[in-house]
């Protein structure tokens, strides 16, 4: 599992780690989640761009949509999700979310913007140009979150191809085909990325970490 979720060509340890929100009160407690584009077999990052994004669809207890901040710049591993500060209870990973630019809608979007206005990546945001498609897990993953924990979905990764993608000319271009994206690892009891995260060291994710019971990676 280790080696599948290696990136090819990522060869620096250095890394700056992101944005994250100190913990509000003793009992906020944090969900992760590992991704991956499979590539013909190789486990590559996912494009995380503003005209094609991928983001976690998860449900709360009360069946709204949980947004999650995306990292796409760390060595050695695929996308990290991750959402801070959460309540405890039931959260449903459902699938992933597939946002694409639908090239008409920006243009009216442009419109009341201007005409420099820059499409931008936004899964959570409900961006007027952006069509969210969603890729359904077969069984939706279920996590009981408690008090005071770092607790992960697991890893999981998708192989898909766009409607045209940089050849494509149509407005729908960087849509996925539906019928030819499928779900090539589902792995709901992977730890690894608790304890990728694990050594990260600033004030605000040492605060975090202390809620993460696992050993880190060596």
């Amino acid at each position: 599992m280790v080696l599948l979720l290696i990136v090819i060509g990522f060869t620096s340890k250095a890394q700056l780690f992101p944005k994250v929100d100190k913990p509000a009160s003793p009992d906020a407690s944090m969900l992760v989640v590992q991704f991956a584009h499979d590539d013909e077999g190789t486990m590559r990052l996912m494009s995380n761009l503003n005209f094609s994004g991928w983001a976690p669809a998860v449900k709360g207890s009360d069946g709204t949509i949980v947004p999650f901040r995306n990292y796409d710049a760390a060595a050695d591993i695929t996308n990290i999700y991750y959402s801070e500060n959460l309540a405890p209870g039931v959260y449903t990973l459902i699938g992933f979310y597939h946002d694409y630019t639908d090239y008409s809608k920006l243009e009216e979007y442009r419109k009341i913007k201007g005409p420099n206005y820059l499409a931008e990546y936004g899964p959570f945001k409900g961006l007027p140009y952006h069509i969210k498609q969603l890729i359904p897990l077969e069984q939706p993953v279920e996590v009981t979150l408690e008090a005071n924990k770092m607790q992960t979905f697991g890893s999981y990764a998708i192989a898909y191809k766009w409607v045209g993608g940089l050849a494509g000319t149509t407005d729908d271009r960087w849509k996925v085909v539906e019928e030819e994206t499928k779900f090539t690892l589902v792995d709901k009891e992977s730890d690894y990325l608790l304890r990728y995260m694990k050594s990260w060291a600033t004030p605000a994710w040492k605060k975090w970490n202390a809620k993460n019971n696992v050993q880190p990676l060596e």
